[in-house]
């Protein structure tokens, strides 16, 4: 197996193989779903898969219909079971599967590490268990490759910056978004990362900075990708003063090249940032903070260049 380099990680891909599919199949029997392999089929089947411009939450109408009849024959935790299977299915499939062998050394590792805690919870009546749900959108994205498992953030390759950002802010913040476009060459596609609530003890400057690293390995697998952005209150250049602890999530990519594009003030930017800091909070009933969302985006060549300045970098990132 290429991508694991050893008999060992090979052999734990099996094991992990077998215990998704036994989990699996124990949920299919309390459901009584006598088709029920047949229906996971198809449920993957119609989640758009790798090289689709769709993104990670997209799920077809068809889709949904199969959670029907799930719900139909055992109800609501009905529905939440066969979704839990849905995600073990797509697991078994990956593990086995020729794309976790071409993940580059790094994200191989990552993934498999994710895969092991999807299958130590075995909670087959999560709340977040909802075709509708982020934490399913994500969960199930990891177990089926559809985001790779990048440190601190989940990776998803087939992004592209909404167009929208050149109409936002002022007619600077215009002028800086065309000419960040400009130099990167476009548009899409990009690799977007994403937070997820399941990997929070990763989110620190290691777990960043190795996520940076993943995408540099991964654009040898999506030669076609231009670079890497992100959205977030978090990259707020005010947080240097108001939460200093986090400014190495903007200060590390922007000093080796990524650029700080305006997307909006308030709304989402205050129900996230405000939320768990008395600091922010406080700060903002005063008036003397007020949180915005700023967009990351380092295109690839300068993200590749500051990879190879790392020393855990792994030259066959390109």
């Amino acid at each position: 197996m290429p991508a694991a380099g050893n008999d060992g990680i090979g052999m734990e891909l099996e094991e992990l193989e077998t215990r998704a599919r036994a989990s699996r199949d124990r949920l299919l029997d309390a459901l009584g779903l006598a088709n029920g392999l047949d229906l996971l089929d198809r449920f993957l089947k119609d989640a758009p898969g790798p090289g689709r411009l769709d993104s990670y939450k997209v799920f077809t109408p068809a889709a949904g219909e199969l959670v029907a009849l799930a719900r139909a024959k055992a109800g609501e935790s009905g529905a939440s079971a066969f979704l839990r299977a849905a995600i073990l299915h797509g697991l078994a499939d990956s593990a086995g599967g020729a794309r976790m062998a071409r993940l580059p050394p790094r994200v191989h590792r990552q993934q498999l590490a994710q895969f092991r805690r999807i299958l130590a919870a075995d909670d087959a009546a999560a709340p977040w268990l909802r075709l509708d749900h982020d934490l399913f959108h994500k969960e199930f994205g990891i177990a089926t490759l559809r985001l790779y498992v990048a440190g601190a953030r989940l990776v998803d390759p087939r992004c592209g910056v909404p167009r929208s950002l050149l109409a936002r802010g002022t007619p600077l913040d215009w002028l800086r978004c065309a000419a960040a476009i400009a130099t990167i060459g476009g548009f899409r596609p990009y690799f977007q990362i994403h937070t997820h609530q399941f990997m929070l003890e990763h989110f620190n400057e290691e777990g960043s900075n190795e996520c940076y690293r993943c995408c540099a390995e991964l654009y040898a697998l999506h030669p076609e990708v231009l670079g890497m952005f992100g959205s977030s209150w978090f990259y707020d250049p005010a947080l240097a003063t108001v939460s200093p602890r986090l400014a190495y999530l903007r200060e590390v990519p922007t000093g080796a090249g990524a650029q700080l594009l305006y997307v909006a003030t308030g709304g989402e930017a205050n129900a996230n940032a405000l939320s768990k800091s008395p600091t922010r909070r406080s700060l903002h009933e005063a008036g003397r903070y007020v949180p915005r969302n700023y967009m990351l985006i380092w295109g690839r060549r300068r993200q590749q260049a500051w990879a190879r300045s790392q020393p855990a970098f792994s030259p066959q990132a390109g």
